[in-house]
């Protein structure tokens, strides 16, 4: 196995993700805020509390969830999808590396950029 290719799969990766850190999270914290405020102002207002649970108190970790499962996804697939389109994957697909250290690497990025 050659870890060298992995390795410059997954640093790659990262950096591509430090390149884009505001759209990778500013946005989807600012995002999920505007839900929250138009959510909240609109319906929450309107919502009693049920068992002493107040809307907000309710719709906060489900808008927390929906953002990083959100971002997770879209972050580990735009690193397979954006290559493809620009075609540099064919040059990964070239190169003296197997399909399985390919995938190590990019896969080893996306759960890294998912735990961050």
């Amino acid at each position: 196995m050659n870890l060298g290719a992995v390795r410059a799969i997954y640093f790659f990766e990262m950096a591509r993700w430090g390149r884009t850190l505001f759209q990778s999270v500013a946005a989807p914290v600012i995002t999920t805020t505007l839900y929250f405020v138009v959510f909240g102002a609109a319906i929450g207002s309107r919502i009693a509390q049920i068992d002493g649970v107040s809307y907000g108190a309710f719709i906060v970790p489900g808008l927390i969830m929906l953002t990083l499962l959100t971002e997770s996804v879209a972050n580990a697939s735009f690193g397979i999808y954006f290559p493809k389109f620009t075609g540099t994957m064919y040059e990964i697909l070239s190169a003296p590396i197997s399909p399985l250290e390919i995938v190590l690497g990019y896969v080893g990025a996306a759960a890294t950029k998912s735990i961050i």
